[in-house]
């Protein structure tokens, strides 16, 4: 999460201040607390790690097929297919305690 946190905001640098660049990076801000969260294993960030990037992941296959693409795009939903099945496995394990 943090990873994709600092590359979504890395994009500005790279695009510039377009629309989508800057729903991204707001994107980015929100997966830095998440990931800082996470560090802490907190229930709600293991929530929040499960159900936003599956957002993203969604926003950015729609992104890859429909849209111009990036391949900051591709490397995000691959983060996200490694991230969420890890907080829902976490969360199922977390919940039988």
């Amino acid at each position: 999460m943090l990873l994709s946190g600092v590359t979504h905001i890395s994009q500005i640098f790279v695009y510039g201040a377009e629309a989508s660049v800057l729903g991204a990076s707001v994107f980015g801000l929100i997966y830095l607390l998440i990931g800082f969260s996470l560090l802490g294993k907190a229930r709600g960030a293991l929530w929040a790690g499960a159900i936003l990037p599956s957002i993203g992941g969604v926003l950015g296959i729609y992104r890859f097929f429909f849209l111009h693409t990036n391949p900051f795009s591709v490397f995000h939903v691959a983060i996200d297919l490694v991230v969420v099945p890890i907080c829902v496995h976490l969360l199922l394990v977390y919940g039988k305690e």
